[in-house]
């Protein structure tokens, strides 16, 4: 009787949506990210690899992810746990000064980084770091989860 419970958590564990944000500590090693799926990730496990995002400073630990922008992506909804002072960035390049944001968006609870403006095709970058506005630098943990809506590809009536 002991067999179902166990196989049900070894399951629970190897096939579970949340992906752990264990790259991402450089630009080399940004982590890429798929619509539908969640991630979890702990800046104070990085530096501040990224010392600007065009005139505005990155004080906190640096992630870096990365994607390829396909045609539509819903916001990337953050989840700030311990409420420390985020901020999320989304960028076209990955550097110590990264360019200008794209999207961006703080919280110390949840909030959404919208994904107007990107070009289909196009690599992006994602950061979670601590909110611009706060010198003290920030970091602590954090999850995301990103969407990509369905869409029909057939429809037939018999």
């Amino acid at each position: 009787m002991k067999t179902l419970p166990a196989m049900s958590m070894i399951a629970a564990v190897l096939f579970s949506s949340t992906a752990w944000a264990d790259g991402g500590t450089s630009c080399a090693t940004a982590q890429e990210i798929f619509g539908n799926q969640s991630y979890a990730g702990d800046t104070s496990t990085s530096t501040n690899f990224v010392g600007a995002f065009g005139g505005l400073p990155s004080p906190g630990p640096d992630l870096a992810f990365k994607f390829t922008f396909h045609g539509y992506m819903s916001p990337i909804f953050v989840s700030i746990i311990g409420g420390w002072n985020a901020g999320a960035v989304i960028t076209a390049a990955c550097a110590g000064n990264a360019g200008n944001p794209i999207q961006a968006n703080t919280g110390t609870t949840t909030f959404a980084v919208p994904t107007g403006g990107l070009t289909d095709g196009q690599l992006y970058y994602f950061y979670m770091t601590g909110n611009p506005s706060d010198n003290s630098g920030p970091s602590g943990a954090f999850s995301f989860v990103t969407s990509t809506p369905v869409t029909l590809q057939q429809f037939t009536v018999e």
